[in-house]
């Protein structure tokens, strides 16, 4: 069953409709890694995966991973600002601190706030992006509440280096050169990047006058990524990242106002593969520093050590079954220059297995993890999945999770601190956050149509709230939903839409859960031809509350986007792109201006 035809469609630049049946099987044949860590056809996930290409990030002229993201079904983003200030990223109604940030397979974000900044991650040298929905935590612990998101750097096979650079609105300007070479002995793929922005006012309206300043950014990235096949079963890979990420804001609560980061990424994996088992062991290192500081404050740092071990292992059966397993390690470790938190480490250790199988025309997947943390103990989750082929072009899916959130370090060691807004302190009695989540889905494939229809349903209970002195476990939620999911051809146009409706509900006081839309769509058309590509986007986001309260309504937008490129016989490409094309004015947090009607050009050689 093909689930993915929407990204491999695009990505592949069609339009031709006699191309559709080559695509289809294109797109069955696509491989993911993210459901289960081993590679998988994409039409054999149980899991709904979606798979974000080069060639499609590139054809929209996305400067952001949110822009990229915000496009596929089940995501809603919201901004404090403009291309990377903060932002916030919702997977089936759950906020960025529920879903899981991987880099290559290794999990990035900051243990003091508990998610990934998606603002400071720049698509450049990205080879694909991996969204998967719905929990996974059985497979990857913590975090992978509502989903997960696998940024995949480039790995070329050929010998090649590009050169792009280009200019857009707010004084937006970025450069980047990528080089890959490779032989019978492995490979290594250099990429580099600078992007900076002079942004504009967020807050126009504010009457505090720090606020009235231009808002800007400024990120360098640089990516290394190589192996070396040291036998034909055994072959040993090495990743350094390193970036470097400016940034302004406006702060409603006076003082810090900017942000300093940098963030070093070191990853060693061993691959070993042989008849029916393929085991991996990887080394991981990063670390995040950031620096704030702000008119009338002090600056400081935080900075953030994570080391991880994991050892992971694939044995196939047969053609039709196979078994996984494996343990996983990390510590994290915190150093805040202007306060000591009372505890400033933990570890984590994790045993996992799973299993997956078809007979006929049945296909099912489980797993089950435990989790042990020298913070709060130790957990299990477990994730159960089966799909029955009722046609040959239709199939019914069911799935059944169990996942948990673990609570941050400033969750529950932040030290006692008073103002005049009174006094705060971390808990260190908080356990981790537990939800339950269920879907089930209809999928069709058909010669000129794929249609996904799903409903899915989590409960979550022992919510980490504030009561005003601290963080307590007392929070319960129901977050239940429906998605309509499909991809389709009129003539030589190729469109992919999604609709969704969310109903989310605090237990606690019968409000709606803060920034959610209850209904949302997404339309995407491409259009090729000869040397021209075009392509058009639509997004619609329906009322919202901005607060917890449920008393300040945030109006509805929609939103179109025009993207366009030629690429020239001597390997040139222009493109051009017209974001918020008819000038709207919404907000996606209240008080905070979102982007006018803006542009960007960019130019590329490949050689």
């Amino acid at each position: 069953m093909n689930k993915s035809l929407l990204a491999v469609a695009v990505a592949s630049l069609l339009s031709p409709i006699s191309n559709l049946h080559a695509q289809q099987a294109s797109a069955d044949e696509t491989m993911v890694v993210t459901a289960n860590r081993f590679e998988q056809q994409v039409s054999d996930t149980i899991a709904p995966v979606e798979v974000i290409t080069k060639q499609e990030i590139d054809a929209i002229q996305a400067t952001s991973l949110s822009e990229v993201l915000r496009r596929l079904p089940g995501v809603q983003v919201t901004n404090q600002g403009g291309l990377a200030q903060g932002q916030e990223l919702y997977i089936r109604g759950r906020s960025t601190k529920n879903t899981l940030i991987l880099v290559n397979g290794i999990r990035i974000g900051s243990a003091t706030l508990g998610y990934a900044n998606l603002a400071s991650i720049p698509l450049n040298g990205v080879e694909r992006v991996e969204v998967l929905r719905g929990a996974r935590a059985a497979v990857y612990g913590s975090d992978a509440v509502s989903g997960v998101v696998n940024i995949i750097t480039t790995r070329s096979a050929d010998n090649t280096a590009t050169v792009k650079a280009g200019v857009g609105s707010f004084g937006l300007y970025d450069i980047n050169a990528s080089g890959s070479v490779a032989n019978d002995s492995g490979w290594i793929n250099v990429v580099a990047t600078h992007q900076q922005s002079e942004g504009y006012n967020v807050q126009p309206t504010s009457t505090n006058p720090i606020d009235a300043d231009k808002d800007g950014h400024s990120t360098q990235y640089l990516t290394i990524d190589g192996g070396f096949y040291v036998s034909p079963n055994f072959t040993l890979k090495a990743n350094g990242y390193y970036q470097k990420h400016d940034v302004e804001f406006d702060n409603p609560w006076g003082g810090v106002d900017e942000t300093d980061s940098e963030l070093y990424a070191l990853g060693l994996v061993g691959d070993y593969k042989r008849d029916s088992l393929n085991s991996v062991v990887t080394l991981g290192s990063n670390q995040d520093e950031a620096e704030s500081s702000g008119q009338g404050t002090v600056p400081s740092s935080i900075t953030t050590n994570r080391n991880s071990v994991s050892w992971n292992n694939q044995y196939k059966l047969n053609d039709s079954a196979a078994v996984i397993g494996g343990v996983d390690w990390y510590r994290d470790k915190v150093k805040n220059d202007s306060t000591s938190m009372t505890k400033d480490s933990r570890d984590n250790t994790a045993l996992y297995a799973g299993g997956d199988v078809s007979i006929g025309k049945l296909s099912a997947e489980a797993n089950l993890r435990w989790d042990d943390n020298s913070s709060f103990g130790n957990f299990t989750t477990y994730q159960l999945g089966a799909g029955y082929s009722i046609t040959e072009a239709i199939r019914l899916v069911g799935m059944y999770g169990t996942a948990f959130k673990a609570p941050t370090f400033n969750e529950l060691y932040w030290p006692l601190e008073c103002s005049s807004w009174g006094c705060y302190s971390g808990n260190p009695n908080l356990q981790p956050e537990e939800s339950k989540t269920a879907e089930v889905a209809l999928e069709g494939s058909f010669d000129v149509l794929e249609l996904r229809v799903a409903a899915h349903k989590s409960d979550v209970e022992k919510m980490i709230t504030s009561n005003g002195l601290t963080q307590v476990n007392i929070g319960e939620a129901e977050i239940k939903g429906y998605e309509v999911v499909g991809s389709f051809y009129t003539g030589p146009l190729y469109h992919s839409a999604s609709y969704d409706y969310l109903d989310t509900e605090d237990k606690s006081t019968g409000n709606e859960l803060a920034r959610r839309a209850k209904h949302s769509g997404k339309w995407n058309t491409t259009y090729e031809l000869s040397n021209w590509r075009f392509d058009l986007s639509y997004l619609y986001q329906g009322k919202r509350y901005d607060d917890l309260g449920n008393t300040t309504e945030l109006d509805a937008y929609s939103l179109f986007d025009f993207a366009t490129s030629y690429h020239f016989d001597n390997d040139v490409t222009v493109a051009g792109k017209v974001a918020n094309l008819f000038d709207e004015e919404y907000e996606t947090a209240k008080g905070y201006k979102t982007p006018e009607r803006n542009y960007y050009v960019s130019v590329a050689y490949q050689f």
